[in-house]
């Protein structure tokens, strides 16, 4: 039986560059919508670890599952309403595609898996959420880049591992930590997310 995969008879190289430049423009235009969700996690994530700093300095009342849980359903949520709502025509099994998409699906599992199960089990630190989520998300930033093309979001792959080193070689992880997650989730998530949207919107 012949593999499909490695089968190359029958094709000559222009079709193989045609194929794989529609793949990467794919990419291009699944990666340009996208913009959408990095605004939502930011904006999100912004506000909850204000919200966090805050309930640490008793501004009101002292809780994590209270600001968390609530975040994670509702950016899930409009997730899935997304996903419910995005044509057809960007429904599709392109490799770019894919692993943009698959990146940051990563980035959110790992991060909810960690978070459900330290705080279920008393073990949450969070020193290690912060290192994890900050190396993951720029890992995610990198990919993106890789696939599309856009060489400026490995700029903001940077940004998230400058806050993983600096998280990472902090003797006192305190409540300002907050102020420097919230900080970065506006100008590492929800700005390149603006920036992107309106670079869409641009060559509609």
């Amino acid at each position: 039986m012949t593999d499909n995969l490695n089968d190359t008879e029958g094709r000559n190289p222009a079709e193989d560059l045609a194929l794989i430049r529609q793949m990467m423009e794919a990419g291009r235009d699944k990666v340009a919508v996208s913009g959408i969700h990095f605004i939502l996690w930011g904006f999100l994530l912004t506000v909850a670890f204000f919200l966090q700093y805050l309930s640490v300095h008793h501004y009101i009342p002292q809780m994590m599952v209270g600001i968390w849980a609530p975040i994670f359903i509702i950016g899930w949520g409009i997730e899935f309403w997304i996903a419910r709502r995005c044509p057809p025509v960007t429904r599709t099994s392109n490799p770019a595609v894919v692993a943009h998409s698959s990146s940051w699906t990563v980035v959110g599992l790992t991060t909810l898996i960690y978070f459900g199960l330290s705080v279920a089990t008393d073990t949450f630190d969070p020193k290690t959420i912060t290192v994890l989520s900050a190396g993951l998300m720029g890992g995610a930033y990198w990919v993106t880049s890789a696939v599309t093309g856009v060489r400026w979001l490995k700029y903001t792959a940077l940004g998230w591992w400058a806050v993983l080193a600096y998280a990472t070689t902090l003797k006192v992880y305190d409540g300002e930590m907050l102020l420097v997650m919230a900080a970065s989730s506006a100008l590492l998530l929800t700005l390149p997310g603006f920036v992107m949207r309106r670079l869409y919107n641009t060559e509609e």
